[in-house]
């Protein structure tokens, strides 16, 4: 746990460290000589601590995913994920949410919401000698703060996607090829990463950008019927560009349009996507206008490569899974992998150059194209109830 929160927050750890819990056989232990091996949080935490692979890592993080990952399936298969070391209101849950979402497919709120059903603030007691409480790490205030945080993030994405729905009909959208649950979808995936009360305008931003891209690629792709024409495709973007108060939209729009001209194949456009995802938040945040002249441009440009390749893997891939005829799937996994190591590395310990909320910014936007890739829409849908409607209790 503790390697995986200080590489999150810019630290320089080295994994070599995990090669003290390693045996000569590849098993991965808690405390030297142990035999009871039923120590699920440790491999738990371990498992999740090897999600956070950086190129050019010794291969030990990787010898312990996948030897923390066998051992919770089968523990899980055998209902048998209960641990020696503690008694805990639903280690069953936060094993299978962290078995079923990689790091890199967690979405923030989804991962809070599902906690607030797992953890048991004082009702979790710790054995050793004896069994005791520790009232630091389990607490019913820390709970209870935790609800009351998340009812209010509840109450203002409801009236957030009330106003956007109102928006999306006021609009007549849905004549371009969008409906209102991909609008939903769209105002979700924004808000499950850019969650904050004061961030209002970059989680719309998001929602109304997704939502107008889907009609203009719609409109190139020919779906769904009719081609609209040029002055249809200017009504829609005068509709996200709100006057250009924060200025810049317009210009994000026009680069995404040409790099779609600019194309003979329309493949690679979930790829600019999701520049334009990243380029707009950024212009509304305020952050683009404040620190443009001071940015490492090779660096950014090297977040903006990566991103806009991830994203296009993800979109192909998903894709296949939808049915589209497609080869080589594994070797596309297998790519946004090793990218999606350097994403991880150049957003938590490289590009100094560039603020750390904007870095975030990138790995959100290809965090939910990762997600949309790995969810099949029913999951997306009963995620978005528990998330947005269903009350906390």
């Amino acid at each position: 746990m503790g390697f995986r929160l200080l590489r999150q927050h810019g630290y320089d750890v080295t994994p070599s460290v995990f090669k003290h819990f390693e045996t000569k056989d590849g098993n991965f232990f808690c405390f030297p000589m142990e035999t009871n091996h039923a120590s699920v949080t440790p491999m738990y935490n371990t498992y999740r601590a090897s999600q956070f692979m950086f190129p050019g890592d010794d291969d030990v993080l990787a010898r312990a995913g996948r030897y923390c990952r066998a051992f919770l399936q089968e523990r899980q298969a055998s209902n048998k994920l209960h641990d020696k070391w503690i008694i805990t209101k639903d280690l069953p849950g936060e094993v299978e949410y962290t078995l079923n979402f990689p790091w890199k497919a967690s979405l923030s709120r989804i991962e809070t919401r599902m906690y607030l059903d797992q953890y048991g603030g004082n009702t979790d007691v710790w054995i050793a000698k004896v069994l005791y409480r520790m009232n630091l790490v389990s607490n019913d205030m820390y709970l209870k703060m935790a609800k009351a945080d998340f009812r209010e993030y509840q109450r203002l994405s409801r009236l957030e996607w009330n106003g956007l729905r109102k928006w999306y009909f006021r609009n007549h959208l849905q004549r371009y090829g969008g409906t209102p649950k991909s609008a939903l979808t769209a105002y979700f995936l924004a808000s499950a990463n850019i969650f904050e009360p004061s961030r209002a305008a970059e989680r719309l931003v998001w929602a109304r950008v997704a939502v107008l891209a889907e009609a203009v690629t719609a409109h190139f792709r020919h779906i769904g019927g009719p081609c609209y024409s040029t002055e249809n495709l200017e009504e829609l973007i005068n509709l996200v560009s709100f006057d250009d108060a924060f200025g810049g939209l317009r210009e994000a729009w026009k680069q995404w349009l040409m790099a779609w001209t600019a194309k003979e194949s329309h493949g690679s456009v979930d790829g600019d996507t999701s520049l334009l995802f990243v380029r707009t938040i950024e212009i509304v945040s305020g952050r683009i206008a404040s620190t443009e002249q001071k940015l490492n441009r090779w660096d950014y440009s090297q977040l903006e490569q990566l991103t806009s390749s991830i994203c296009h893997k993800l979109a192909t891939i998903g894709l296949a899974q939808n049915g589209a005829s497609m080869e080589n799937t594994e070797g596309l996994h297998r790519q946004v992998h090793l990218e999606m190591q350097e994403l991880s590395w150049r957003v938590h310990q490289g590009c100094h150059g560039i603020n750390r909320e904007t870095r975030q910014t990138f790995l959100n936007v290809v965090k939910s194209f990762y997600y949309s890739a790995h969810c099949s829409p029913e999951t997306v849908d009963s995620h978005i109830a528990k998330v947005i409607f269903q009350d906390v209790i």
